[in-house]
């Protein structure tokens, strides 16, 4: 039976129908922070006690930025590395700590990759997922930055959406 398979997610929570689940998480810390990559690449951090509420609403409204499509969201609770890749080819390393936390849920986030013209971040992913063979080329020390061309070796062991 179809009642045996479990709930219906999107009808649980009462969703529209051009709306979708992005990235859950269940806080655990006050001090937990929310890390958001967007297409534009730009990057916010948000601590988790921004998304504390006064009252029981029903539904939770600007989780996050809407000027560009989110290409990543990450629960921290300790500063980590991330990679943006872009559409041509580039990857940049970059550390959590270097972006400062906003109170506000729905900031636009600090510009962490520059783009060329036509250019976009395609995806967002931890260092630790990517098991770089030479990791040191994609940091750099300023931010914002272009990154680096990905080498072979580092491409093929991809597997990032």
């Amino acid at each position: 039976k179809a009642s045996v398979l479990g709930d219906f997610l999107p009808a649980q929570l009462e969703m529209e129908d051009d709306e979708y689940p992005l990235f859950t998480f269940v806080p655990s810390y006050t001090t937990d922070s929310l890390i958001f990559c967007y297409e534009n690449g730009k990057v916010t951090r948000v601590p988790v006690s921004s998304y504390e509420t006064k009252s029981n609403r029903r539904k939770l409204t600007g989780a996050c930025s809407d000027k560009s499509p989110l290409k990543g969201a990450f629960h921290i609770h300790d500063d980590i590395e991330l990679a943006l890749i872009n559409s041509g080819g580039r990857m940049l390393l970059f550390n959590t700590a270097s972006i400062a936390p906003k109170t506000t849920r729905s900031a636009q986030g600090v510009t962490v990759m520059t783009l060329k013209k036509g250019l976009v971040v395609e995806s967002a992913a931890t260092a630790e997922e990517l098991s770089l063979k030479n990791p040191r080329r994609y940091r750099t020390k300023t931010l914002p930055a272009a990154g680096a061309i990905l080498r072979p070796e580092d491409s093929g062991q991809m597997s990032i959406e």
